[in-house]
């Protein structure tokens, strides 16, 4: 049976394609499908000529695999639907391209009549939605996204300290939050300037990036203030997370002509503890360590405020 699966489609750059259109012919018995006809985007989207595809087997989606499933869905439907109407089928298939990126294509299957001598047309349309799906995600990263730094934002963090907390009431789980502060990092700007402070930004995120679990969170909190989510961990643990990434910030050779600290504060989530109650002890936590001396740990084990006018 003639495949055009190995036919690649258009270049990147080359003519859009709109809505592709193929009809072909199935039949009940044999499952035998055949091109009926093509029009041109469907050519653009697949490659070859119009009289290559007449009388081949329809790409539904790119793998032949998943393609031969369809169609095999598609029969057991229509075998189905003789005593109601067929409504047609569809989804959405991801393939990867000889470069590594993805294409989507959007496609649905309609009956073109009723069943004519154990066979039905079919009519298969199908649109190439890459270019939307990757500018959605692109509007979703805007949206969560530090556009400095790389890490997610106080709005999308908020999202998973509330998720995180919910869950840790649900499964009574250990969780821990720390809150972090780059040490006079008003001098760093006055004396080298904006871009090298942006750059010391970047490089802290990366450090941050690099020394957390996969199941950790890192944001971008404002300004020099980060915060981290350590999911199943108990406050003595996270103490000693935050003692290592404070000791690598010190050790690390950021773009300044003199040493880098950062402060640290640490809360364990109590039950039922509110968010807006963790975050004001974990900014307590904070504000000791920047009391003691800066360049520290501090925890705070109450949820009681220990801030001070």
């Amino acid at each position: 049976m003639y495949q055009h699966y190995a036919r690649p489609g258009p270049e990147e750059g080359g003519e859009a394609t709109g809505h592709a259109v193929a009809i072909f012919n199935m039949t009940r018995d044999s499952r035998r499908v055949q091109v009926m006809d093509i029009n041109t985007d469907y050519q653009r989207l697949w490659g070859g000529a119009r009289d290559e595809w007449v009388g081949a087997t329809p790409n539904v989606v790119e793998q032949e695999a998943a393609n031969q499933q369809i169609l095999a869905q598609l029969h057991d439907v229509l075998n189905t639907s003789v005593e109601h109407a067929f409504e047609g089928i569809g989804g959405r298939e991801v393939s990867r391209r000889h470069d590594g990126s993805c294409r989507h294509i959007e496609w649905r299957i309609t009956a073109m009549g009723a069943h004519q001598h154990d066979a039905i047309t079919l009519v298969l349309t199908q649109r190439d939605v890459t270019d939307q799906v990757e500018n959605e995600a692109q509007l979703k990263r805007l949206a969560t996204t530090d556009m400095l730094t790389g890490l997610v934002n106080r709005s999308q963090f908020d999202t998973m300290l509330k998720s995180e907390l919910s869950r840790q009431d649900r499964y009574a789980r250990p969780l821990s939050l720390i809150m972090l502060d780059i040490d006079y990092f008003k001098d760093i700007n006055d004396r080298y300037g904006h871009d090298v402070g942006d750059q010391v930004l970047v490089e802290i995120a990366n450090l941050l990036k690099g020394n957390l679990r996969q199941v950790d969170y890192c944001a971008r909190w404002g300004g020099e203030e980060f915060m981290l989510l350590a999911p199943e961990t108990p406050l003595e643990h996270a103490v000693l997370l935050a003692d290592k990434i404070r000791c690598v910030i010190n050790t690390a050779s950021l773009p300044t002509s003199g040493p880098i600290t950062a402060s640290f504060g640490v809360v364990e989530a109590q039950p039922q503890e509110a968010v807006k109650s963790i975050m004001k002890r974990v900014d307590d936590a904070l504000y000791v360590a920047k009391e003691k001396g800066r360049d520290q740990v501090s925890p705070i084990e109450l949820v009681t405020s220990t801030r001070f006018a």
